[in-house]
């Protein structure tokens, strides 16, 4: 079996991240940029804007959306909710992961203030993508990588993110059932 390295991930993701996979109406315009700055970041923050930008792209298991909690999304994830899209976000931070009830996709959602202030989103995205890693990966269907006939690209550098951000976190073997379906993916074996 190979051993891939986070370094051989963020290669392979790296041709995806361009401006027209970023312009994605399920991905609030500042988060688009922010996804881009931090692309252009540390290798921690580059895991992330790969894992942002393939979860949304990836639909199977990823994210629904990023969106501020001023926008017609959070408005319509507060009414399933029964709550006011200003309480999605607790007090004291400036990004979460909402969940659905409805379905198992979740959505991240920020302060619309953060909006306006490139630092606080640069920060806040990456640490909720970093923070709700283990749900994320939980959910994701690992059922869908590997099919050969019905390759899923996006599915798969959203599974490799989060196998490179269980590299990177320094917890010995909690990426050992993420990493198995990213290389499952890479070889195209079921």
């Amino acid at each position: 079996m190979t051993q891939l390295t986070i370094d051989d991930i963020l290669t392979r993701g790296q041709g995806l991240l361009t401006p027209e996979n970023l312009d994605d109406p399920r991905i609030d315009p500042a988060a688009q940029e922010s996804i881009s700055r931090l692309n252009q970041g540390e290798t921690l923050d580059q895991i992330c804007a790969l894992a942002l930008l393939s979860g949304v792209k990836a639909e199977a298991g990823g994210l629904m959306g990023i969106f501020g909690d001023d926008s017609s999304d959070a408005a319509e994830l507060a009414s399933l909710l029964d709550t006011d899209p200003s309480t999605l976000v607790p007090s004291g931070a400036d990004a979460v992961l909402v969940s659905d009830p409805d379905s198992s996709t979740p959505a991240i959602v920020f302060r619309a203030e953060a909006r306006n202030d490139p630092i606080r989103l640069d920060n806040s995205l990456p640490g909720v993508i970093r923070d709700s890693r283990t749900v994320l990966s939980d959910a994701a269907d690992l059922g869908l990588v590997g099919d050969p006939a019905d390759p899923k690209p996006w599915l798969c550098t959203w599974i490799c993110g989060m196998c490179a951000l269980a590299l990177a976190d320094g917890v010995p073997f909690d990426e050992v059932p993420v990493c198995l379906a990213c290389l499952t993916c890479i070889t195209g074996s079921g």
